[in-house]
């Protein structure tokens, strides 16, 4: 699984994780994958704009506004993205079935 070391001043450069900037990298998807007590925690795919490449990373976000000044990145001097690729999944889904 191929990883790259983002720095903090690079990703603040690209905007992420907000990405509203004009040099902002594509955003491909956005999820929100679990909760802490005042932080939700949110995956980020993003196409680098130096490399072309996917990335998936991991941020946090202050749940309330008094936790607005949380650190997106936990104050970690180097982020780790995990180099990502699209897979199509076939999902099965149940619905009721018509009169």
């Amino acid at each position: 699984m191929p990883t790259r070391e983002f720095t903090r001043e690079q990703l603040e450069e690209w905007d992420l994780p907000g990405a509203w900037a004009d040099n902002a990298p594509e955003i491909l998807h956005r999820e929100q994958i679990d909760t802490r007590r005042w932080v939700s925690v949110n995956e980020l795919i993003f196409r680098a704009p130096d490399d072309g490449k996917a990335y998936r990373v991991c941020y946090g976000e202050g749940l309330t506004e008094v936790q607005d000044d949380t650190d997106p990145w936990n104050y970690d001097l180097s982020v780790e993205g995990v180099e990502v690729e699209p897979v199509e999944v076939t999902v099965t889904d149940w619905r009721e079935v018509a009169d």
